[in-house]
């Protein structure tokens, strides 16, 4: 799969899945009053600061990147296409399980630490992945340790 494609795929995973999380909180403590208001502002202060880091190098990649040509994009390993889809889908499906468990199945006074503890253990991955495809490169120059000749008299 090349390159070009994983971050299409993620660009739009991200985004969506972030705003949706985002969005199905503030459903749930202001619509539906499922979730307690220290419990809002705990997950809010755990969850918001990832999501506003990675969605905003996404968006900054693909504003910078705009009038890129897509057609010289490298080829990826199956192996980094697998994580790099995984990790992403690990994240958000387990923020989605205990943001569920606390709303409907039974509250538990586990919710901020377990919130604590994915952040934690998937924001490091998901950091290496971003990193990974998102930082952004100039590719029209070459950063190359010039060595010069000279002689000393």
């Amino acid at each position: 799969m090349k390159e070009i494609k994983i971050k299409t795929y993620l660009s739009v995973f991200f985004i969506l899945s972030h705003f949706g999380i985002v969005i199905y909180l503030v459903y749930l403590r202001y619509y539906k009053d499922y979730i307690q208001p220290r419990d809002f502002e705990a997950a809010a202060s755990i969850v918001f600061p990832i999501f506003a880091t990675i969605t905003t190098l996404v968006i900054k990649y693909i504003i910078e990147n705009k009038n890129r040509s897509t057609v010289k994009s490298k080829k990826v390993n199956n192996l980094f296409v697998f994580v790099s889809f995984l990790l992403p889908l690990l994240f958000v499906s387990s923020l989605v399980l205990v943001i569920y468990f606390q709303t409907t199945v039974k509250s538990t006074s586990n919710f901020v630490p377990l919130l604590g503890l994915i952040e934690s253990t998937f924001g490091i991955y998901i950091g290496f992945i971003v990193k990974s495809l998102f930082e952004l490169k100039n590719p029209d120059r070459e950063f190359e340790l010039q060595v010069e000749n000279r002689r000393d008299i």
